[in-house]
């Protein structure tokens, strides 16, 4: 049996961190004529791959649980954030849930941030993927700009960083 390699894992929120969101943009990214990436972000993606590592996008889409988007739009647009960066995801995996949805399957979940079962899920696809590889959290690095990113990587045992500092760091 060959033993796995330790690969460190980038895990990036993507509204306000990877591509524009309400704040920057004043409405949600709703589909893919939505998204803008950050000025920066792709040259800080480069260089994590450069160190060897993968990067995974983890996004709370809470907009199709309460009816805004479909989940079309939203695979859309997470296809365009793909697209734009050069494709220099690993993987790309949101939650569809909100806790103000009608229906109880889709206002309580495992997935949705701060809970850490978006980092977990991709985790475990990345191993499948890459069978040789593990994804130790002392490699980890989580980057975000909302409250419940930081507590999704307190909880996963990861280190965190502001979006803002993350992206002050391509100047």
């Amino acid at each position: 049996m060959t033993r796995a390699t330790a690969i460190p894992v980038l895990w990036l929120d993507l509204d306000g961190t990877v591509r524009k969101s309400v704040d920057e943009l004043g409405r949600f990214v709703n589909g893919p004529e939505d998204v803008e990436l950050f000025p920066g972000v792709i040259k800080l993606m480069k260089a994590w791959k450069r160190g060897g590592g993968r990067i995974v996008g983890v996004s709370n889409q809470g907009g199709i649980a309460l009816g805004h988007v479909t989940p079309e739009q939203v695979q859309a647009a997470m296809l365009r954030t793909h697209e734009l960066t050069g494709g220099l995801f690993d993987k790309i995996a949101w939650c569809s849930h909100h806790p103000a949805a009608q229906h109880p399957e889709m206002a309580r979940c495992w997935c949705r941030k701060p809970a850490p079962g978006l980092l977990i899920e991709a985790g475990l696809a990345l191993t499948e993927r890459h069978r040789d590889e593990m994804y130790p959290p002392y490699m980890a690095l989580m980057v975000g700009d909302r409250d419940e990113d930081q507590e999704c990587a307190r909880i996963a045992n990861v280190d965190f960083q502001w979006a803002a500092e993350w992206r002050a760091e391509a100047s």
